[in-house]
């Protein structure tokens, strides 16, 4: 069934059940960034892979919302189908929900499942709606009725991450989520966040493709503890384990019961953000609920010191195998025969070889030519090229370890740079640099230092619709919060501990796109008179592309730090590299 046949089929469906509009986002029950193959029915339904997107459709319209990174992606993947794309962001594009305002009528019902929209969506939604005097119905969920061939429910087995990479165990996690309740006044509170789940209690697994998470629901109270999964993935020992902690198992369907079971007058603390809707109404209607961020989301984003030191190991590592892959693709000639997906594959052979690799922290981004210049490129079968010799190259790829989560993202050029690709190159090196040798007061926010990694391209009227960085999970999500360096006005101080990505870029839509991203870790810098100023370390070991640095644009302190940088990497690097590939490297690392 092709996607126009399946909007004929939902129409129908609409139709039969009274419903003037449906929406259907990238989420699942967790608000999980990367979703398990279950709940992925906006590809389903539009034939759109990329991560973040939402799917409107009416009786007479269907549209495909969704960012900067996928415009170009989109445009291809819905190309010959009836869904018009909306480019989030840009200022001509209403969102979806003004674009459902200013087209339907009054009295018209907009169906949304509860199951997988957050309750602060939601209760957003619902107020604008009302007062255009359109209605809203949480309850349909027209996917489980029409997607028939859906894939089931992820069986991965859990496994626990030892505390000697976690550096805490489960117990102490515990008290301290519940030290939070106890500050909020709250008896219960409730985790759907797998992510968050998964660092409280020291669990891992492989239920979302490249995320070592469990499908599961987290509910912890003031004296027992009850995870929600799928019995069948905890093992008889891990079960023992759990409950020797306090941690009891419930199955995964029964959350909403319990929920609608906690006693009257209790307090739950929920993150609207977090929490999907169904879960939302669920609770018993005489509890008092507390709307606060989930407590371990702040915990979890600054890395103790046993994490901070495997992560410094880990940089060495994937660095050996960044560098490796790297002098394979300088060996490869103009009639090598290799390609986009074929590399891809390559690269994660050499992280394979490294020790307490697990698996890629994502789907690397491997993409030659004009596809470097499309921000989260995924090469298809229809897509895959072959890597010639005379073009930008970029990859953008990572790995999961027991010992921590990397980031990297290289642009090389294979053949002669023009002068123009040398200049954008180097102007997002100064910007890359900008960051990495900033000095900052404490509490400062991470839009307080974006403007450093652009203000290069700025002067000569470039720009990057992306955020220039991300916090960074530990053998977690490759995408963590609360923390990011973006041009957003999040109120998050970066505090000492939190590691997240230095990656400005430029992106020449049918040319060519350049990032360049190490991963940072947030440290302090000296006290004064004037206070606490804070700086950043590198946690990413990969040499920039000297034929694509005009030296001339450098000042004497960014030329100082490149050099600087490539003598500290062939120091990490070289003893655990081959004599060849050491040769080479140095080489790559000389002074410039």
């Amino acid at each position: 069934m092709n996607t126009n046949e399946k909007l004929d089929m939902i129409r129908q469906w609409m139709k039969d059940k009274n419903f003037a509009a449906i929406v259907v986002p990238s989420d699942d029950p967790h608000q999980s960034e990367y979703v398990a193959e279950h709940w992925q029915a906006r590809q389903w339904l539009t034939g759109f892979s990329g991560s973040a997107g939402t799917a409107v459709i009416t009786l007479d319209h269907a549209g495909l919302w969704t960012d900067f990174r996928y415009y170009i992606q989109a445009e291809q993947q819905i190309a010959g189908s009836r869904f018009k794309l909306y480019k989030a962001g840009e200022p001509d594009v209403p969102t979806f929900q003004n674009w459902l305002i200013d087209t339907l009528k009054p009295k018209d019902t907009i169906g949304m499942d509860g199951n997988v929209f957050s309750t602060a969506n939601v209760k957003k939604y619902e107020k604008k709606f009302k007062a255009k005097g359109l209605l809203l119905d949480t309850k349909m969920d027209i996917i489980r009725e029409l997607w028939t061939n859906r894939p089931a429910m992820p069986m991965s087995q859990a496994f626990c991450l030892s505390e000697k990479y976690a550096g805490e165990n489960r117990q102490d996690k515990i008290r301290q989520i519940r030290n939070r309740m106890d500050t909020l006044g709250a008896g219960y509170h409730l985790t759907a966040t797998l992510d968050d789940i998964a660092w409280t209690l020291n669990l891992r697994g492989k239920d979302v493709h490249t995320n070592p998470v469990n499908i599961a629901f987290l509910l912890i109270g003031s004296d027992k503890v009850s995870l929600f999964v799928n019995k069948k993935k905890i093992s008889a020992a891990l079960e023992q384990e759990l409950k020797h902690d306090g941690v009891h198992l419930a199955e995964y369907e029964s959350i909403t019961i319990a929920l609608s079971q906690i006693q009257d007058q209790q307090t739950i603390l929920i993150d609207p953000e977090n929490t999907n809707y169904r879960l939302y109404k669920s609770i018993n209607k005489n509890c008092r609920i507390i709307e606060k961020p989930n407590p371990a989301i702040a915990l979890k984003a600054v890395k103790n010191e046993t994490q901070i030191a495997h992560l410094r190991h880990t940089a060495v590592k994937d660095g050996v195998a960044v560098v490796n892959f790297l002098f394979w693709l300088a060996q490869q000639g103009e009639n090598a025969q290799i390609t986009e997906q074929s590399v891809a594959d390559i690269l994660y052979g050499f992280r394979k070889d490294q020790h307490l690799f697990v698996d890629n922290s994502f789907d690397p981004i491997i993409a030659y030519r004009d596809h470097s210049a499309m921000c989260h490129y995924s090469a298809t079968k229809e897509s895959d090229v072959v890597i010639g010799s005379n073009g930008m190259f970029l990859f953008d790829s990572g790995g999961n370890y027991f010992t921590g989560t990397t980031d990297i993202t290289r642009t090389v050029f294979r053949g002669e740079p023009s002068k123009k690709e040398i200049t954008d190159y180097t102007l997002v090196l100064k910007g890359h640099i900008a960051v990495a040798t900033a000095l900052f007061p404490k509490g400062t926010r991470g839009f307080q230092i974006d403007t450093l990694a652009r203000q290069y391209l700025w002067k000569q009227g470039m720009d990057f619709g992306h955020g220039t960085g991300h916090g960074v999970g530990f053998f977690l999500c490759v995408h963590e919060g609360p923390a990011r360096i973006s041009p957003h006005p999040v109120d998050v101080k970066l505090e000492k501990g939190m590691v997240l990505t230095n990656e400005p870029g430029v992106y020449r839509e049918g040319g060519y796109g350049i990032r360049l991203e190490n991963m940072i870790l947030v440290d302090q810098a000296f006290e004064n008179e004037f206070g606490t100023f804070m700086k950043f370390e590198n946690l990413t070991y990969c040499h920039f592309e000297n034929n694509l640095i005009d030296t001339d644009m450098l000042s004497g302190e960014e030329k100082d730090w490149i050099n600087s940088y490539h003598t500290m990497i062939y120091e990490k690097l070289s003893p655990e590299l081959d004599k060849d590939v050491a040769s080479w490297f140095k080489e790559k690392t000389r002074l410039i």
